[in-house]
């Protein structure tokens, strides 16, 4: 089956310019847009870094709350005024500051951008309010099967002390300090670690703003804190059972590590992921929630770190049958690794992948989101193009090839977390 629309991959390729510091900024424009996406990328600000934990998410958090100048009221306040809003993100290996605002106000706005960024002052009151709201939800959250079978997963497949495995304890809190924060942030917090991307209406003149405010070598520390040499142990085969009292329902976690972005197999591996468990019409959600009626939601997920894949399985599932779905969960995964895909399923999984690809890259916003992954994992500018030749050209014959080579049950991590009194 093919399909006769033509379909057209948007460019990832920005104009780039390079600030008076060789802080690089990547720009994807659209004249007709009154909005900009700014996003401050900083490529080793991630989990993985910190010495004290919490130290990285907490500063990450942090940033807006206060300056040497402002308390963080004048700030939230003036940014609000001026209709703009704040996004944070942090992972494992990265973290980034992403500003969204009407390009009328760029030079109202640039100034609180610039402290928020280099003039962070973590005041300890802010901290402490802070911080109590964490303990707050982290006790929330312990009640949350799924919340306690994620953490689990996690520390069983990477190792409780390692850096993607690490889990802080509700005493650690209490441990973290202000200059915990400032350690992390004059690390890795810096021009020489920081990409800028931006995206809408990108002209000239916001250019030479973020050069005034951000081109400068004046936001460099005298780091305390190294980038650390992360070593990863092959897949071990773990079962791990936690008992959660009166849980109304039980959450299964099962995966392994596998090959990240890099490789030349992962892109096929995201449409056997898709086929597995990756939409709503994947097997899983076809036996087990629709056929079987054990769970309202299924699903499998490809994700990639820099130098390491994690493949997995999550589900919420009844307890009365949580091991007849765990038994079905690895007969579908047996079954790819046994029998060709029919041209009709593996044509449906590819048009769904397809559109989903093109609407994560319609528009400058989406495009300049995308990009992230370009940095972080050093891939082509033409990765998402090749990408979409790779959907359009897998047959069943690699399809079956991909689930013998990075599907082996044998090596997976498996988490279950329920009442055990009655889960089965």
């Amino acid at each position: 089956m093919k399909n006769n629309i033509d379909f057209i991959i948007p460019s990832l390729c920005p104009e780039i310019t390079v600030l008076d510091n060789d802080l690089k900024v990547y720009a994807f424009k659209n004249n007709d847009m009154d909005v900009v996406r700014m996003e401050l990328y900083f490529d080793c600000a991630g989990t993985n870094n910190q010495v004290k934990v919490y130290s990285s998410s907490v500063a990450n958090n942090q940033l807006s709350e206060g300056s040497s100048g402002h308390s963080a009221k004048e700030i939230a306040d003036s940014i609000d005024y001026y209709g703009a809003f704040i996004e944070k993100t942090l992972d494992k290996e990265t973290a980034s500051v992403c500003f969204y605002f009407l390009k009328k106000y760029t030079q109202d706005l640039m100034p609180w951008f610039e402290q928020i960024i280099k003039d962070p002052a973590f005041p300890q009151t802010e901290l402490e309010v802070y911080l109590r709201r964490l303990k707050q939800q982290r006790l929330v959250n312990e009640k949350k099967t799924d919340y306690l079978a994620r953490l689990s997963f996690f520390q069983t497949i990477f190792g409780e002390d390692h850096p993607y495995g690490m889990v802080g304890k509700m005493e650690d809190y209490d441990l973290l300090t202000r200059n915990d924060l400032f350690d992390f942030y004059n690390s890795f917090y810096s021009y020489d670690r920081c990409s800028i991307i931006i995206a809408g209406g990108v002209d000239d003149g916001l250019i030479r703003l973020i050069n005034n405010s951000f081109g400068k070598k004046d936001w460099k520390r005298d780091k305390v804190l190294d980038i650390k040499d992360i070593i990863f142990s092959d897949n071990i085969c773990a079962k791990k059972s936690i008992h959660l009292n009166s849980a109304v329902q039980s959450s299964v976690r099962i995966g392994n590590t596998t090959i990240s972005a890099n490789d030349n197999d992962y892109m096929g591996l995201n449409v056997l992921n898709s086929l597995l468990g990756g939409y709503f019409g994947s097997r899983l959600m076809s036996n087990i929630r629709e056929d079987k009626g054990y769970t309202y939601g299924i699903s499998s997920v490809l994700y990639s770190f820099k130098n390491i894949g994690l493949f997995y399985i999550s589900a919420e599932i009844k307890q009365e049958n949580c091991q007849e779905a765990i038994n079905e969960i690895y007969n579908e995964i047996e079954l790819l690794k046994t029998t060709k895909v029919s041209d009709m399923e593996l044509h449906r999984v590819k048009n769904f992948m397809k559109g989903s690809l093109l609407r994560s890259l319609d528009g400058s916003f989406e495009l300049s989101e995308n990009f992230r992954s370009i940095l972080k994992y050093g891939l082509d500018y033409d990765y998402f193009h090749n990408y979409f030749r790779v959907i359009s050209e897998i047959d069943a014959d690699e399809i079956l090839r991909l689930a013998q080579t990075y599907f082996n049950v044998n090596q997976m991590v498996e988490i279950r977390a329920g009442d055990a009194t009655i889960i089965k």
